[in-house]
């Protein structure tokens, strides 16, 4: 009866520490997730403000005009490689435009699908992801990645200012939040040598 007792007393240990272990284990990988997401917010800021450096500078050499597309950007070696949206799969930025509503400036966020039916009325001035998940911080006052629009003149201490998004709505195209983050794939698209860098700041009109 006796070494029942002690069997008894020891599986009851067990169960306790794989519990235990097991509680250990889902605080580890939501801490690392948190980690992850928040390293992949520094680099979305970071490869967007690329983009927008590079428009500053192909404005400087073309005499104040902006660019047609973002390609050109590369091709023109203002930026020095093209860096993938961090926030999706595919890795394709969509586009921010700045237009003219009612005498006033006004910012679209364009699918690059649709972006010839807009490069009449509005000109390309910066970046935006595709994925519309919520953050782990704000940017501007704005919580959803897809709402964080980095475009030439910016003032990041500033809140953001109403944006249309092409595609939500009814307005058209694909719909922002199609092109989601996939948890296991994030942090291999994540290089190291680009986490976390400081980027370019710019000041609203």
């Amino acid at each position: 009866m006796a070494f029942k007792g002690k069997a008894g007393y020891s599986l009851l240990i067990a169960v306790i520490a794989v519990n235990v272990f097991a509680v250990f284990l889902m605080m580890a990988r939501s801490m690392w997730e948190t980690e992850l997401a928040r390293d992949l917010e520094e680099e979305l800021i970071f490869r967007a403000r690329q983009y927008v450096t590079a428009i500053e500078l192909y404005k400087q050499k073309h005499t104040n005009l902006f660019p047609q597309d973002l390609d050109i950007l590369y091709t023109e070696k203002f930026l020095r490689k093209q860096y993938p949206d961090p926030m999706t799969e595919e890795g394709e930025w969509q586009i921010v435009m700045q237009g003219t509503t009612a005498g006033k400036k006004s910012l679209l966020i364009v699918p690059p699908d649709q972006l010839g039916k807009y490069l009449t009325k509005a000109q390309i001035i910066g970046v935006a992801t595709y994925s519309c998940e919520e953050g782990f911080r704000e940017y501007r006052k704005k919580k959803r990645y897809c709402e964080w629009a980095f475009y030439v003149g910016e003032d990041p201490l500033k809140d953001m200012p109403d944006v249309t998004i092409i595609g939500e709505e009814g307005e058209g195209g694909r719909e922002g939040g199609e092109r989601g983050r996939e948890g296991g794939d994030r942090g291999e698209r994540l290089g190291a040598d680009e986490a976390g860098r400081p980027g370019r700041r710019g000041i609203d009109d």
